[in-house]
């Protein structure tokens, strides 16, 4: 089954007539409510559809999603194939006033791939947006509604290739006991699973592997206790930006 998940019914009038499950979720962490709702099997795909702040205008795949309240990131594996162009994605649990160039703000995109990675592969997760303003004002109704309308065939487009996605991937090469050698907390665990799927998407396990070997060869790995594995995890996310 695929789903297509909207925060808003304006969103949603604009997709009418495409397929799959439609989901109007609401705002925010209101769509918590909704996503718990869905029965995901590991077969089912999502797409979130819906409009953006951002500085420029344009329609864009999210490269990645960033939770702004918690700092937590999600690495979605972009079909292949696609015209539009990628932006990264940073979800905040307010209504943005102010962008940054080069980035998108949404209030749901972080709370739907925290919940859909946890049961579906990232491969079968798109997050589209399209952007509606700058954050200096609100868009109304119709405008979001005639934005998205405007996407139609490339939302089409997108809906084909998740169709396509094979069920399974492996987003975890690496030999489980790296765990064990970084001492991670849970939370640390879920931080380090979305760094492997971001290598496995971009083609960076060879350096992922390397970086590891090398802390391996110069005694930092294994570390002795979860504060140095915090520093660990964090240098590794800096070397690999």
């Amino acid at each position: 089954m695929l789903y297509v998940l909207t925060a808003l019914k304006c969103e949603a009038a604009a997709l009418e007539g495409l397929p799959g499950k439609h989901v109007v979720t609401g705002i925010g962490k209101n769509a918590c409510k909704a996503l718990e709702k869905i029965e995901l099997g590991s077969a089912d795909s999502i797409i979130n559809i819906g409009v953006a702040a951002g500085a420029s205008d344009g329609c864009y795949l999210a490269s990645s999603v960033t939770d702004i309240e918690t700092g937590r990131r999600f690495y979605p594996d972009l079909p292949s194939g696609i015209s539009l162009p990628e932006l990264p994605l940073m979800t905040s649990p307010e209504i943005v006033t102010h962008t940054e160039p080069g980035l998108l703000y949404d209030m749901e995109a972080a709370l739907i791939c925290g919940y859909a990675m946890k049961k579906i592969s990232p491969s079968r997760i798109a997050i589209v947006k399209a952007v509606s303003d700058d954050g200096s004002r609100m868009p109304s109704a119709n405008e979001v509604t005639a934005l998205l309308r405007s996407y139609r065939e490339d939302f089409a487009s997108i809906f084909e290739k998740l169709a396509r996605i094979p069920e399974k991937k492996d987003y975890m090469p690496l030999d489980p006991s790296v765990m064990d050698e970084l001492r991670l907390t849970q939370y640390m665990r879920c931080e380090f699973e979305d760094l492997v799927h971001y290598c496995v998407v971009s083609n960076k396990t060879g350096k992922l592997e390397g970086i590891l070997e090398e802390m391996r060869s110069s005694g930092i790995l294994p570390v002795s206790d979860k504060r140095q594995g915090r520093r660990v995890l964090d240098e590794i996310f800096a070397r690999l930006r």
